[in-house]
């Protein structure tokens, strides 16, 4: 039966019929997006024989026919009136079924609808049974495979489309894990950013709210909850992982999910060693590792990059959700749909104009259908004037919740941010420079449909998860450089989400005219064939840009083989040379060791001289990996001054001069395009906004603060400033609206970015050195930093999982509500909490206060 099954699939994938069918469809369809009122030009025959073919395509053991036949019911089900033809609408949920595509089927029939057809609900019956995940939601086919896969092995990798549904798979095994080992595993799961530790740590919180566990996103545990023989799930970026797993007193971690393991492929990202780096801390001390990346040919690498055996691992090429492909060009007024079928399909003229903003909006207008759409740009600078330039012509909208955020915005940012004008017409922004409490208002209202287009960066490759129907991409780059093939079917897979479309539209559109945005014709090779080759880390490939020949002349302070690399990439060379060193230290396998000492005759001896002459303990060294060695050695065998007690601006501006002349940042942290410091003068910058972040204060304070300090009592500072794909200095103006936004999108990386990142990786490699040397650190600002507060009360509260603005909020308006054990706040009375709070007066801290806790209104 199988063999009939297989050889009538593939008689069907190449009949000439049914390719013509498809390419007269998808005709139709793009009819369809130009007209929603139009009506399907196919006969009811050939409507039918589509089904039929789709029908013997979905019970192939192929994928390429499995994906077909997906293809084919994804572009009948846009013409909803067919639905209403029963033959169509139960060939549809047969095909749906056979595929296990049960996330759709709610789109197509009512739940626990019975069709009336044997075969088909006895699939149905069958299978809602078989592929019931642990959380209660049922996995897809594929889905199943995996999470069956997982069940039976110590690790595992797995890649699939962006809309398979990784996270889900994760969440479920999790459960598993939990009920299937009597709650006796600590689990954890590594995000790439801070910006996503909130965001995954309330779903996990959902998710197991009723087993007892702690959800964890700080590296230290309250000792109060270690003496409670809790199980805890934790949620780590990189760093605190590392910081975690560096502490032998810390509770063993079992099971460890990497669900953006792409990350590990990135070149030109220096958190890419750092993950490295934490995975194979995690590898070293047998956790077992599990990881998903979307869109990766061969995920046996990251098995190979932890030195586990590469196996276990497999690839989705089933597709859960079908793409169609578009390009726009607007300089020649050309418009076609990419087809597999026949000729590109080519659809009337858009009569556009020659002003960019205008040829947009008859972009969006046409194809958006007021359905959800993100529009890619590929810089902060693009990505704003974008959509504020679109918003201009667009008229105000009344929504309720948009004008809470408005106000939010108006309350916590400044009146002059320009988020706040295009939210007033309906459109927002969204990038790694805005405040995380709203970004996550945009996403939310993104989700709930009370945005309905949404300008963004390469954020989206962050794992922020933003269903759309369609995506409009206006460049080939991140940057100013090329994206892979794999971070542009990442960016491109978002069109179109599991549950909510059968099928996602891509658009590439050319708005600019300009190289870089799609104006050369080879640059749509990449949307015309999804054809990604096996990509390796830099750490495992041949072609390695003499990365092990520059660990050795890092290490001897040589010059690099290139004398053009930048900065980025000098600072991995670092970077993966620290690691190297921790690595022989410890005397630890790994694959970066075995490659290195391949690399010529005398690595070993290079390694046994750095080793010899290195001062800096192997703890100290496991959190300092982005610091260069020869600085940390500095300073451990220099003279030394205690930081100060002092947390005023004064006692912020000697900390950072202490760390600046220590480490020489005038030489070491001065060079590039981002530097963090270019004089001894930005120090008095730096020193406002660790003095505002440290005490307590909310963004407003440190903007206001910012804005007197460029003012400068009316002799006014210069301020870099974007224009096009360059920067140019100015003099700050308090009164020019792009100058304010200008100063608040750098003041948040510059605090993100440098202060909570490079200047406390250095307060902490300082404070463990002297610690090490026995000098009396009486004020801990790394943990000052970390948590943003000198108050132990308010760190208390962080750590049971509350954001620093609801720790504050919680100690200065429900104090009494806090459970107390042995001096320690070891959570709080939740009900009572939710009936004390006046949710008119404190909507958006009712707000996240429902999302932590769950609560049903």
């Amino acid at each position: 039966m199988n063999n009939f099954i297989t050889e009538l699939s593939e008689k069907a994938f190449n009949d000439e019929y049914l390719i013509s069918l498809i390419y007269n469809l998808e005709k139709n369809y793009c009819n369809k997006l130009l007209d929603k009122e139009f009506i399907i030009k196919l006969t009811e025959e050939e409507l039918y024989d589509l089904m039929r073919f789709s029908d013997i395509l979905c019970r192939s053991s192929k994928d390429e026919h499995k994906n077909l036949s997906l293809k084919i019911v994804s572009l009948i089900y846009e013409f909803k009136e067919l639905l209403e033809d029963e033959f169509i609408k139960l060939s549809i949920i047969n095909v749906l079924t056979k595929l296990g595509n049960f996330p759709s089927l709610n789109l197509i029939r009512m739940k626990n609808e019975n069709t009336g057809v044997d075969e088909i609900d006895l699939d149905l019956i069958i299978k809602s049974v078989y592929n019931m995940s642990p959380i209660g939601k049922i996995f897809t086919d594929e889905q199943l495979k995996v999470f069956n896969e997982l069940k039976t092995n110590n690790h595992f990798s797995v890649s699939g489309s962006t809309s398979f549904g990784k996270s889900f798979i994760f969440e479920a095994f999790t459960k598993y894990l939990i009920e299937e080992h009597n709650k006796s595993d600590n689990i954890a799961f590594i995000v790439p950013t801070k910006a996503l530790i909130n965001q995954v740590s309330n779903k996990i919180r959902h998710l197991v709210k009723e087993d007892g566990y702690k959800v964890i996103s700080s590296p230290e545990i309250p000792k109060v909850l270690q003496d409670l023989d809790k199980k805890y799930i934790f949620v780590f970026t990189p760093e605190r992982l590392i910081s975690y797993l560096s502490k032998l007193s810390n509770p063993k971690i079992d099971y460890l999910f990497v669900d953006e393991a792409h990350k590990l492929l990135n070149d030109k990202d220096t958190r890419t060693p750092l993950m490295y780096h934490a995975l194979v801390l995690a590898r070293r001390k047998s956790v077992n590792i599990f990881f998903a990346a979307p869109n990766i040919p061969n995920p046996s690498v990251f098995l190979e990059l932890v030195n586990n055996t590469t196996e276990e691992s497999y690839e989705v090429k089933t597709e859960s959700v079908a793409q169609n492909r578009f390009v726009i060009n607007c300089y020649n007024d050309c418009a076609y749909m990419i087809s597999d079928f026949g000729e590109d399909i080519y659809l009337p003229k858009l009569k556009f104009s020659d002003n960019v903003i205008n040829n947009l909006s008859v972009v969006l207008n046409t194809f958006s259908n007021d359905r959800q759409s993100i529009v890619y740009c590929n810089s902060k600078y693009k990505t704003i004037i974008t959509a504020t330039q679109y918003a201009n012509i667009l008229d105000e909208v009344d929504d309720d919740d948009v004008n809470d955020l408005i106000k939010m915005i108006e309350e916590k940012v400044h009146e002059q941010y320009y988020l706040r004008f295009c939210l007033k017409r309906g459109v927002a922004y969204h990038f790694g420079g805005i405040p995380e409490e709203i970004k996550a208002r945009v996403e939310e209202l993104y989700k709930k449909g009370s945005i309905r287009i949404i300008f963004c960066t390469s954020t989206l490759l962050e794992g922020v998860n933003l269903p759309a129907k369609n995506i409009f991409i206006l460049s080939e780059n991140i940057g100013l450089t090329k994206m892979s093939d794999v971070d542009f079917w990442n960016l491109a897979g978002r069109a179109g989400r599991l549950s909510k479309d059968l099928s996602g539209n891509i658009f590439c559109v050319n708005i600019y005219n300009q190289h870089g945005y799609w104006k050369d014709p080879e640059s749509l090779d990449i949307l015309r064939q999804k054809n990604i080759q096996n990509i390796k880390p830099v750490i495992l490939r041949d072609n390695n840009k003499n990365l092990y020949k520059n660990i050795a002349n890092y290490y001897m302070n040589k010059a690099y083989t290139n004398k053009k690399l930048s900065e980025t990439d000098k600072k991995i060379i670092e970077m993966y040379g620290n690691i190297l060193l921790y690595h022989d230290t410890v005397n630890s396998d790994s694959i970066l060791k075995d490659k290195f000492i391949d690399t010529s005759k005398n690595s070993l001896e290079v390694l046994k001289k750095i080793r010899t002459n290195n001062s800096v303990p192997s703890d100290i060294l496991a959190e300092s990996i982005n610091i260069k060695i020869s600085a940390q050695n500095s300073v451990f065998n220099g003279p030394k001054n205690p930081l100060p007690t002092d947390t005023s601006y004064e006692g912020c501006y000697e900390v950072l001069k202490i760390l600046c002349d220590q480490y020489d940042w005038l030489t070491n942290e001065s060079k590039g395009n981002n530097p963090m410091i270019k004089s001894y003068e930005q120090l008095s910058y730096y020193a406002i906004l660790l003095e505002g972040w440290i005490n307590d204060k909310q963004l407003n304070y440190l903007i206001k603060k910012t804005i007197d300090y460029y003012y400068n009592n009316g002799d006014s500072k210069y301020i870099y400033l974007n224009k096009n794909e360059g920067r140019y200095y100015d003099k700050f103006d308090k009164t020019n609206a792009y100058h304010i936004n200008s100063l608040i999108n750098a003041l948040i990386i510059d605090l993100e970015n440098n202060i909570k990142y490079k200047i406390k990786a250095y307060v902490s490699n300082y404070q463990s050195i002297l610690i090490s040397n026995n000098i009396d650190c009486a004020c801990d600002w790394e943990k000052y930093i970390d948590y943003g507060t000198t108050n132990p009360k308010l760190i208390d509260i962080q750590n049971l999982g509350f954001s620093r603005n609801i720790a504050r909020f919680l100690s200065e308006k429900f104090n009494n509500l806090f459970k107390v054990t042995e001096g320690e706040i070891t959570g709080i009375e939740s009900e009572q909490l939710k009936s004390s709070i006046n949710k008119e007066i404190f909507p958006n801290e009712y707000k996240e206060l429902s999302d932590l806790f769950d609560w049903d209104d």
